[in-house]
C-alpha cells in the first residue's frame, strides 16, 4: 500500500496543506482534496482503473428469467417509502420507459423500436410538467423528446446508430436534461464534452474539448453527469479521474473535488447541500458526502441481502428516503436513510425479465406526483370497501367530522354522530384541519398501527398535507 494526494487544479493556485488535506483556492474557483490509500498507481494510471472506466457501459438484456406470484410479493412493499411519488424507469433491457405506481402498477408505458434488446433508454426524466420526456439511448447515440399522452417523438438530436462528433452526431449520450430555456443539455461521455442544444438543433455552448480527454484546463474525461442544480448551475462526474466539477451559469469552474467512488455516475444535491453519488461497479453501493469531503451517509446492500450490482442513479426524495436502480440486480430500490433497509422495491432481485413487477437492467429514474384529474373517491365508497384499497394510494374527498389525539375522522357528511364506515386519518398537519370543513386527502389505506374511536380496523395515513 502506498500512500498518494489526489491534486486537481491549475499553475498559479494557493494551496494550504493540513495533515493529509489539501485545499486549494483561486478566485471563486475552488477545489477540496483529500488523500487515500490503495495498492497501484495514481489516479493518472488509466491502466489501474476498473476496465469500465472507458465510459463504455455496453450490457446485452440479460435472459429473462421466470418469476412466481410468490417471487414478487416476497420484495419490500411499502408503498408509502415513497411519498406519493410515482417512479419513470428506463428500463433499458426491454427497451421500454414504464411509469409504476407506489402499489407497483403499471400506468404507463412506451415501447422502443430499436434493432436488439438492450438499446434502450439509459435515462428517463420528466419535463414540460410531466406532459414530456427526455431520454437519452446511450448505446444507440441518440436524444429524443417524447409526449406523454400521444407518445410520438417531438424532438431528437443525434444520429440513430452511429457514433460521431460532427454537427449532428453525439458519441454515447448519457443524462440529457431538458432546462427551463427549452434548452436540452448532455453529457457526450466518447467525445469529452458537455453540450447545450437549441431546439433549432444549433449547438449553444460547449464544456470540455472534443476528442481531447483529460484533467487539463476546460477538459474533461468522460463525463457520465451533467446534473442542473436549482441555482444554475452544473454538476459533472468524470470516470477518469473520478471526481466532480461545477460550473457555474456561465459555465465556468467554481468547485472541483474528488469522490470516493471507483466509478462515479449521476451526481445529486441532496437538501442539506451534500452530494449523492453512485458507484456503478460490482459490488457497488451509494454514497452521501459533504464539498468537505466527509462521508455522511453510505449503504452498499442491507444486512443479509445481496450487494449492489452496478447501482447508476440515486437520488433523495422528498420524504428524505433514496430511490435508487440497482442496475445489474434488476430492480428499482427505496432505502430508508435512517434504518438502512430497502423498503420498497420494483423488479424481483436478479431475475430479469419483463412480466409484470419484472425489470431488465434498470438504468434510469424519475418520480411525479399522481397526475392531476384523477378522479377523488368518497369516503364511504372507500371505507365500505377498504380490504380492496389496502396498501393503495387514493385520493378522497370529505369532511372533518371529529379531531382525536394524533388523528381526525372524516365523513362523507358534515355533521353528525360518528360512525363505523367514517374513515380516521393520520399524518402531516392533521392536528390543523378544521371541524366541518371539506378537504381533500391523499394517502395510502392502512389496517395497522391505529386504535380509532370508532372501531375502524382501516385509516388513512396521508403522503402529502390535505388541502
Amino acid at each position: 500500500m502506498r500512500k498518494f494526494y489526489i491534486i486537481i487544479g491549475i499553475i498559479g493556485l494557493a494551496c494550504v496543506i493540513f495533515g493529509g488535506t489539501v485545499l486549494l483556492a483561486r478566485g471563486g474557483h475552488q477545489t477540496f482534496l483529500f488523500s487515500q490509500s490503495r495498492a497501484g498507481a495514481s489516479d493518472g494510471d488509466k491502466e489501474s482503473q476498473d476496465p469500465t472506466a472507458d465510459g463504455d457501459e455496453e450490457l446485452p438484456a440479460a435472459t429473462s428469467v421466470p418469476v412466481t406470484t410468490l417471487d414478487i410479493q416476497g420484495e419490500p412493499q411499502d408503498a408509502s417509502a415513497l411519498g406519493g411519488y410515482n417512479v419513470l424507469i428506463a428500463d433499458r433491457g426491454n427497451n421500454r420507459l414504464i411509469e409504476v405506481t407506489p402499489d407497483k402498477k403499471i400506468i404507463w408505458q412506451y415501447r422502443f423500436s430499436l434493432p436488439k434488446p438492450g438499446l434502450g433508454a439509459d435515462d428517463s426524466f420528466f419535463t414540460d410538467n410531466g406532459n414530456s420526456i427526455i431520454v437519452n439511448l446511450e448505446e444507440y447515440h441518440v436524444i429524443q423528446i417524447i409526449n406523454y399522452a400521444s407518445k410520438q417523438v417531438t424532438w431528437s438530436y443525434g444520429t440513430a446508430g452511429h457514433p460521431g462528433a460532427g454537427t449532428g452526431y453525439l458519441n454515447t449520450p448519457d443524462d440529457a436534461y431538458r432546462l427551463p430555456n427549452g434548452d436540452v443539455t448532455v453529457a457526450d461521455i466518447k467525445n469529452c464534452r458537455i453540450l447545450e442544444i437549441a431546439p433549432g438543433k444549433n449547438i449553444v455552448r460547449q464544456y470540455g474539448i472534443t476528442g481531447k480527454c483529460g484533467n487539463g484546463l476546460s477538459q474533461l474525461d468522460k463525463p457520465n453527469g451533467d446534473t442542473p442544480l436549482p441555482n444554475g448551475h452544473t454538476f459533472i462526474s468524470n470516470i477518469v479521474g473520478r471526481n466532480l466539477l461545477e460550473l457555474d451559469q456561465n459555465w465556468q469552474p467554481v468547485f472541483t473535488m474528488p469522490l470516493p467512488v471507483k466509478y462515479p455516475s449521476d451526481p445529486q444535491l441532496t437538501r442539506a447541500g451534500n452530494i449523492l453519488i453512485s458507484d456503478y461497479s460490482n459490488p457497488g453501493q451509494i454514497v452521501e458526502v459533504s464539498r468537505q469531503g466527509k462521508i455522511i451517509w453510505k449503504f452498499s446492500g442491507q444486512a443479509g441481502d445481496v450487494k449492489l450490482n452496478h447501482p447508476s442513479l440515486a437520488i433523495e426524495l422528498p420524504n428524505g428516503n433514496i430511490l435508487a436502480n440497482d442496475d445489474l440486480n434488476h430492480r428499482v430500490i427505496v432505502i430508508n436513510k435512517q434504518t438502512g433497509k430497502i423498503v420498497w422495491q420494483y423488479g424481483v432481485t436478479r431475475k430479469p425479465g419483463a412480466a409484470d413487477g419484472q425489470l431488465n437492467i434498470p438504468d434510469g429514474l424519475d418520480i411525479i406526483l399522481s397526475k392531476p384529474g384523477t378522479p377523488a373517491l368518497s369516503v364511504g365508497a372507500v371505507s365500505r370497501h377498504a380490504g380492496n384499497y389496502l396498501g393503495q394510494t387514493v385520493t378522497i374527498t370529505g369532511y372533518v367530522l371529529e379531531q382525536q389525539n394524533g388523528y381526525s375522522i372524516i365523513s362523507d357528511e358534515s355533521a353528525g354522530a360518528v360512525g363505523p364506515y367514517d374513515l380516521p386519518v393520520t399524518g402531516q398537519n392533521i392536528a390543523g384541519l378544521a371541524a366541518r370543513q371539506k378537504y381533500t386527502f391523499r394517502g395510502i389505506i392502512k389496517n395497522q398501527g391505529l386504535n380509532s374511536s370508532n372501531n375502524n380496523i382501516y385509516h388513512l395515513e396521508l403522503l402529502v398535507p390535505a388541502q
